[in-house]
């Protein structure tokens, strides 16, 4: 039994008594499946301190919002949990459900835990990810087909009444329907607990709340660096995929820069065409040899930094995005021939002081025969000389950026288990 397994049994025994109803549940949940609570913002308060001190609790977060609070559990095992605790039903202004229907309309499973009834679960799912602009996820549809003629009959007939919305088969609400959005935003506009008065207040109240939440809710930048053949793509993809599905994070993939303006060869090939040809050309194959042509170049690029962190920071860190970069500034310092580069790397190593610094930085490695195993890119001597280059440089960058909240780390990347263990191992450090 796992650490996290653990501990929800502990949550449903803080919880036994008390008026809570088990969301989005359907008795086949998946191991890494978050659970969704109907609980009294009171009654969280209460229990949410004795929760915090359960066994095997590595390290948490808890996220304070108007209408929900949510708790990111980490434990010592290497599990992840995510629990909402919803205090009503409201997306943004609107009010979409009745708290008091949803619990007197809550049954107890088998296994003794109050959950919310098939009626209410689907008004639930489809309300709220149609008001986020969202399709309800198969598994919910296939347990819908999966219940009785007269349940599904009554569900069906529920959504008729009050929406409007003809269903015939359950997967029709797996893809999203703007004009079934429109209807339903209608009818839930004409209900007394969505006067104009109190959507007015809960605007308020919500964006409030987002500002709030600004400061501590924030994303974070995490980069990998590496030569040719290091296994940088293969660590971010199980990295990113690891992200959406177990942390339940949002993420972004960006290549090298925050590409707040486009490569140079663009203004000759045009973006597309100039993003194959980089896509396709062997790394440090340019023959720019001129001192000023590889400043103007690199003034070029710099700005890109200077000015794209800004974008980041607006664009994805404030809505709580992880931006995963597939190398970063430091190619600049170490190997400036890969972008066609020829400059003292005092200049743009002197400069890095003034661009943004992912919290997270890993510089991936492997012997040269490894690397020359996957690619054959780059000379054995170019392998070794880059690779001592980049974990010097990282070396220092840990030493003087210690204290900080950075972390510079090389990694021998030749199992790919060890390489990831280590990155969770960090990553969960930069959670507290």
């Amino acid at each position: 039994m796992t650490l996290k397994t653990q501990w929800i049994q502990h949550l449903f025994g803080q919880l036994d008594g008390r008026d809570y109803v088990l969301l989005k549940h359907t008795g086949a949940e998946e191991e890494d499946a978050d659970i969704d609570l109907l609980l009294s913002r009171p009654q969280t308060a209460e229990i949410l301190p004795i929760l915090l001190q359960g066994r095997g609790i590595d390290n948490y977060q808890v996220r304070r919002q108007a209408t929900m609070w949510q708790l990111f559990l980490y434990f010592h095992d290497d599990t992840f949990l995510q629990v909402d605790f919803l205090f009503g039903f409201f997306r943004k202004s609107l009010r979409y459900l009745s708290t008091e229907v949803v619990q007197s309309g809550a049954r107890v499973n088998a296994a003794g835990l109050r959950v919310c009834s098939p009626e209410h679960l689907i008004e639930h799912l489809l309300l709220f990810n149609w008001l986020n602009y969202a399709p309800i996820p198969e598994k919910y549809l296939d347990y819908f087909a999966s219940l009785s003629p007269t349940v599904q009959a009554s569900m069906k007939r529920q959504l008729q009444e009050r929406y409007g919305l003809w269903v015939g088969a359950w997967s029709e609400l797996g893809e999203y329907r703007p004009e079934w959005r429109w209807r339903i935003i209608d009818g839930l506009h004409a209900r007394r607990a969505n006067h104009w008065l109190r959507r007015t207040g809960r605007w308020l109240r919500h964006y409030c709340g987002v500002l709030v939440g600004f400061g501590q809710n924030r994303g974070m930048s995490i980069s990998f660096s590496g030569v040719d053949g290091a296994g940088k793509s293969t660590i971010i993809e199980a990295v990113r995929a690891t992200l959406q599905r177990k942390y339940r994070r949002k993420v972004v993939v960006l290549r090298h820069r925050p590409s707040l303006i486009p490569i140079l060869s663009a203004y000759r090939y045009g973006k597309r065409a100039a993003e194959q040809r980089a896509a396709t050309r062997l790394p440090r194959q340019g023959q720019n040899r001129s001192g000023w042509s590889s400043a103007l170049r690199f003034g070029y690029y710099y700005a890109d930094y200077l000015l794209g962190q800004f974008y980041i920071f607006f664009r994805y860190h404030l809505r709580s995005y992880i931006v995963l970069y597939d190398r970063y500034y430091f190619d600049f310092i170490v190997d400036g021939r890969r972008s066609n580069l020829q400059l003292d790397d005092r200049l743009p190593r002197f400069l890095y002081r003034f661009i943004h610094k992912p919290q997270l930085n890993f510089f991936l490695y492997a012997r040269p025969e490894v690397i020359r195993a996957r690619k054959q890119e780059l000379p054995r001597e170019d392998i070794q000389q880059l690779t001592d280059r980049y974990r010097q440089l990282f070396d220092q960058l840990g030493q003087e950026r210690g204290g900080t909240g950075e972390y510079y780390l090389a990694i021998e990347n030749e199992e790919k288990a060890d390489t990831l263990q280590l990155i969770w191992q960090h990553y969960k450090k930069v959670q507290l």
